[in-house]
C-alpha cells in the first residue's frame, strides 16, 4: 500500500532518485485523502449527511490551498476546472430546488468539457494505428452500449425532459472523455497519461454510481463509493496539474517541513518561565 501511494504522489521524473534516497512521498496529502475518504464512507454508513456533504465541498478548497503553498502559478484552464467543480459541488450540497440541481449537473458537464479540451491538446501528436485503433474502437463501443443499457433501465425515472437531456449530454461527455484519455494513454503510456486516465475512471464510475442511486436503486455502499471516487478524482487531477508544472519548469518539490520555523535541540531545551 505504501508503494502504491508513492507511485501516485511522487514526481514521475524523480521516481528512481526518490527511491534511491529513501525520501518519503507527500505524506500530508496522502493523510488528508485518507481522512476524507474514511469520513465519506463512515458518514454515509451512519447517515450523517452533513459530514459527507462537507467533505465533498471542502475537497477543492484543500487542494487549491495545498497547491498554492508549493507553486504560485496555474494555467487558467486548470484553475477554471477546479472552480467549476467547486461551484458544482456547492450547488449540489446547498440544493434549494430542482433548478439548482440542474445547474450543478450542467457545471459538472462543463468541467468535463474543459478536461476534454486539455486532452485535445495532447491528441495532436497521437498516431492511431495498429492495436491502438482496435482498443479505441472497443472502448467506444463498450461505453456506448453500457450507457444505452443504463438509459433503458432508468429512462422512466426522469422527472422531465430537461433532466433527460442533461443525462444524455452527461453520458456523451463521459464517453468522449474516456475515449480521448485512452487514446492519449495508449499512444504514450507516460506517468501523466496514467494519472489522467485514473482520474477519468474515478469521475466516470462516481457518476454512474450516482445515477444508479438516484434513478434505479439506492444502496449506501454505492453512495459511499460515489463520494470516495469523486474525491479521489479531484486529488488525481491535483497531481496531474502539479506534475505538469514540475516537469515543465523543473521546479523543486517543497518539503512540508519548510512551512514551519526551524529549531534546534538547544532551543528546545531552554525553559521559559511565565
Amino acid at each position: 500500500m505504501k508503494y502504491i501511494f508513492f507511485t501516485i504522489f511522487a514526481k514521475p521524473n524523480d521516481f528512481k532518485m526518490l527511491k534511491a534516497l529513501n525520501i518519503k512521498p507527500n505524506s500530508v496529502l496522502v493523510f488528508i485523502l485518507l481522512v476524507l475518504l474514511l469520513s465519506t464512507v463512515m458518514a454515509t454508513y451512519f447517515g450523517v449527511d452533513v459530514v459527507s456533504m462537507t467533505v465533498k465541498l471542502v475537497a477543492v478548497s484543500i487542494l487549491l490551498t495545498f497547491y498554492y503553498c508549493q507553486l504560485n502559478t496555474m494555467a487558467n484552464v486548470f484553475l477554471t476546472i477546479f472552480l467549476v467543480f467547486f461551484v458544482s459541488d456547492a450547488l449540489d450540497v446547498f440544493s434549494f430546488s430542482e433548478f439548482t440541481l440542474k445547474i450543478s449537473k450542467s457545471l459538472t458537464i462543463l468541467a468535463y468539457l474543459f478536461l476534454i479540451f486539455v486532452l485535445l491538446g495532447k491528441l495532436k501528436r497521437v498516431k492511431f494505428e495498429g492495436l491502438v485503433t482496435v482498443y479505441l474502437v472497443l472502448v467506444l463501443v463498450l461505453n456506448s452500449y453500457f450507457l444505452y443499457e443504463l438509459y433503458g433501465v432508468a429512462k422512466d425515472n426522469f422527472v422531465d425532459k430537461t433532466n433527460m437531456v442533461l443525462y444524455i449530454c452527461h453520458g456523451v461527455t463521459l464517453i468522449a472523455m474516456t475515449y480521448f484519455a485512452f487514446a492519449v494513454y495508449l499512444s504514450r503510456e507516460s506517468a501523466q497519461s496514467i494519472t489522467f486516465l485514473l482520474m477519468v475512471f474515478c469521475f466516470v464510475f462516481a457518476d454512474v454510481l450516482g445515477y444508479i442511486c438516484n434513478l434505479y436503486v439506492y444502496y449506501w455502499v454505492f453512495e459511499a463509493f460515489e463520494g470516495a471516487l469523486h474525491t479521489s478524482g479531484l486529488f488525481l487531477f491535483y497531481k496531474y496539474v502539479y506534475d505538469h508544472y514540475m516537469n515543465k519548469n523543473g521546479y523543486k518539490r517543497i518539503h512540508i517541513s519548510e512551512y514551519f520555523i526551524p529549531t534546534t535541540q538547544r532551543l528546545k531545551n531552554i525553559r521559559v518561565y511565565l
